[in-house]
């Protein structure tokens, strides 16, 4: 089949890079055709017409033309830019590392609408005023569980039989929790009730209705320590955002 020369796609920026005096790399993640990388020719220049709605974490419809080894952004239409997660810090560096994680965990070409609108709902939470390490620790379990990599939060991975509240542990290794019955004979860290009735909720709850909600202290830093772990666990290297995250 022969490439498509010229076409649109809907997409948010996830990263970018100089290039030369002039130019950007813009990476994005696209509705259509999942994490792609293309030139942005021209966009550091006061005038260009690029510029709007490439700006990091931009909602925007791109059209982009095939190149040999980067496709070329021709035209952008913005549809939100999300200016307060680039003017506050302490939602920058939340953001940032929503970007950084998906950057990491997909390849180029892959396409899932489902991690777009994922990735299109956090931004929108978090630029609407929502506790970041409430929604940031939603992105991180579904993103995680939409890839394949769990964790499972509702049946013991050990035995497989329900997982209750009232008495339960969490094996990074393993991939998600062990159950009463199995504690003592797997090696698991503490996993308190509330920490995960929030884990399932986090999953269960649309991300808009995340918003209006925050984790107490106690549960943000439980999930912070287990989610961390479980995070760096999947990955090759760690995050370079994670020691700016505000805890």
């Amino acid at each position: 089949m022969r490439r498509v020369r010229v076409y649109r796609v809907s997409s948010l920026v996830i990263r970018q890079r100089d290039l030369g005096e002039a130019d950007r790399v813009i990476i994005l993640y696209t509705a259509e055709r999942g994490k792609l990388s293309a030139v942005a020719k021209g966009v550091k220049r006061g005038r260009s017409k690029l510029a709007g709605g490439l700006q990091l974490f931009s909602h925007a419809q791109v059209q982009l033309a095939a190149g040999r080894s980067l496709e070329v952004a021709t035209q952008v239409q913005p549809i939100e830019l999300f200016y307060r997660l680039r003017e506050e810090m302490s939602r920058y560096v939340y953001a940032c590392y929503v970007a950084e994680l998906l950057d990491n965990l997909v390849d180029e070409g892959r396409s899932d609408r489902a991690v777009f609108d994922l990735l299109l709902a956090t931004f929108r939470a978090l630029d609407a005023g929502a506790d970041p390490p409430t929604v940031v620790h939603a992105f991180e379990l579904r993103l995680l569980s939409r890839l394949g990599y769990g964790p499972e939060i509702t049946h013991c991975v050990n035995c497989r039989a329900p997982a209750k509240t009232a008495k339960a542990g969490f094996s990074v290794p393993q991939g998600g929790v062990i159950c009463g019955r199995c504690l003592s004979t797997h090696r698991a860290v503490a996993l308190g009730p509330a920490a995960l009735r929030a884990m399932r909720e986090l999953v269960e709850l649309p991300v808009e209705q995340l918003a209006a909600r925050r984790l107490s202290s106690s549960v943000r830093d439980e999930l912070d320590r287990i989610l961390r772990a479980f995070v760096d666990y999947q990955l090759s290297r760690p995050l370079r955002t994670v020691r700016f995250l505000v805890r």
